[in-house]
């Protein structure tokens, strides 16, 4: 049978067959999460695979290189100090909050995280950190001082 013919007769499959294909060919099940279409890409991509051969070794370094390179790292995370002021407008009106050595300030009153403050303060559930900047892209990741 031909390569076309082979790719052909998958393409008609119910998801029933396609699961014994995919178990033929690769010699285990399926993972719950390939719907059928998906698995059927896989399935063909192994028959070219093993008709007109695989990638060479220096073309896979390559392809490891790439996924190596646009890996997200987390960041060091930069310590938001006790006495650090936080300052976000929302609405037109300025509100800051001030870090304490456990909790923080907003208005007077101590509060145990910023997201409570930023609850507080759109009426919707927020993380507290990103509601006031900390989590921005440009700055990196920061963190509040250990016990705050």
């Amino acid at each position: 049978m031909t390569l076309s013919e082979q790719i052909e007769r998958l393409t008609s499959m119910t998801p029933a067959e396609v699961r014994v294909e995919w178990r033929s060919v690769f010699g285990h099940p399926a993972p719950p999460a390939f719907g059928t279409a998906l698995a059927v890409r896989a399935i063909a991509a192994r028959y070219q695979e093993k008709a007109f051969g695989g990638l060479t070794k220096a073309e896979m370094r390559v392809l490891e290189g790439q996924v190596k390179k646009n890996e997200r790292k987390p960041r060091a995370a930069t310590v938001v100090k006790p006495g650090t002021w936080l300052s976000r407008t929302w609405h037109g009106e300025v509100h800051e909050v001030v870090v304490l050595e456990r909790g923080y300030e907003y208005r007077g009153t101590r509060h145990q995280s910023l997201s409570a403050i930023a609850r507080m303060i759109t009426g919707a559930k927020w993380s507290g950190p990103r509601f006031f900047g900390l989590n921005s892209p440009r700055l990196g990741s920061l963190r509040v001082a250990a016990g705050a």
